[in-house]
């Protein structure tokens, strides 16, 4: 690579966070629902009125989002993309808004990066103009939206790996519920517990309440490290959960995990599995960084640290049950 083409790739990187920020702008502002909800087409002036923004600032940005693709302009009237129109509308089951907002707020933690590496601390960060609460909320509903693609190819992956034999499992800060839907359709017979904060368990119970699973699915308000988790299970479902936490943490997790499984059970780890080097896979790297910003001790783990930590616990039989460059990485073991 040229000196020149190495200039020109590195002006390129430390500009991609600009297209980044116009749709987590937008996406807080909720601009496409709002289009969407006025017949989607809205001139600078009518959207300005109806959302009460600076007009000037309101047609900048609306301007740069139509030049990005993300909105369309015509005869002075913007609007939404068909291609895009279920996904950014907030009112959608399928919408990527809580992600977008997600992503802003991690984006801010992410720009004082070097500040953290320099102190090992997360910085402080005030909430979106949406305010905490809000942003919690889709914090909830963006791992909603990421596991909504994936839930099902993993669940079937699990499949493969001759894991799906239980009949009673836990789901261990499961969040909206994603995953127990995707493995209650695929074992019939099967009930499960979601054990989470208040925040995620009040997503659940809106997700099957009335839905054909409702029967088959309860609820366990609490904290991992300050409650016990409830007991009896054959499986144990730990999903995109350790990653936030250092390896004493973990061990804990892992502990408590054990005592709520029958003699047999077998608990499910999904998540990055790092390379010994710690350099791959790179979306592994990269979302350390994310636990880095994100929070005081939150890591991403070598398969020899996941085995270790698991072992400490007393689970034997840890293998690599579904192997992947993706926190879709699934590392089973079992309760003797």
């Amino acid at each position: 690579m040229t000196l020149q083409k190495s200039q020109q790739y590195l002006d390129q990187m430390s500009r991609r966070f600009q297209e980044s920020c116009l749709l987590q702008a937008a996406a807080e502002l909720d601009i496409f629902t709002v289009l969407l909800q006025h017949g989607n087409r809205l001139s600078a002036e009518e959207l300005t009125a109806v959302m009460q923004m600076d007009r000037r600032a309101a047609e900048m940005l609306s301007d740069a989002l139509a030049a990005a693709g993300f909105l369309e302009k015509k005869e002075q009237h913007y609007s939404v993309p068909a291609t895009y129109t279920e996904l950014l509308d907030s009112r959608s089951p399928a919408t990527f808004v809580p992600m977008l907002r997600h992503m802003a707020n991690v984006q801010r933690a992410w720009s004082q990066l070097a500040k953290t590496v320099k102190t090992g601390l997360p910085p402080q960060t005030k909430p979106s103009i949406l305010g905490a609460e809000e942003d919690r909320r889709s914090f909830i509903w963006a791992m909603n939206s990421v596991a909504q693609a994936l839930a099902e190819p993993v669940v079937e992956s699990l499949r493969q790996a001759g894991l799906l034999t239980f009949r009673k499992m836990i789901d261990i800060g499961g969040a909206s519920g994603t995953y127990t839907q995707a493995f209650l359709k695929a074992v019939p017979e099967l009930s499960s517990v979601i054990f989470d904060l208040p925040v995620g368990i009040e997503a659940a119970k809106k997700r099957f309440l009335g839905s054909e699973y409702e029967s088959r699915v309860q609820f366990a308000e609490g904290d991992i490290f300050l409650n016990e988790l409830p007991a009896g299970f054959d499986f144990a479902w730990i999903s995109a959960v350790i990653h936030q936490f250092n390896r004493d943490a973990s061990r804990l997790l892992y502990k408590k995990t054990f005592s709520a499984l029958q003699s047999g059970g077998q608990i499910a780890v999904r998540d990055f599995v790092m390379q010994p080097d710690r350099t791959a896979p790179q979306a592994g790297t990269l979302f350390g960084i994310n636990m880095l910003v994100e929070t005081a001790s939150g890591m991403v783990y070598t398969w020899d640290e996941i085995r270790e930590d698991l072992e400490s616990a007393g689970f034997n039989d840890i293998r690599l049950a579904v192997p992947s460059a993706t926190m879709s990485a699934v590392v089973a073991a079992s309760k003797p």
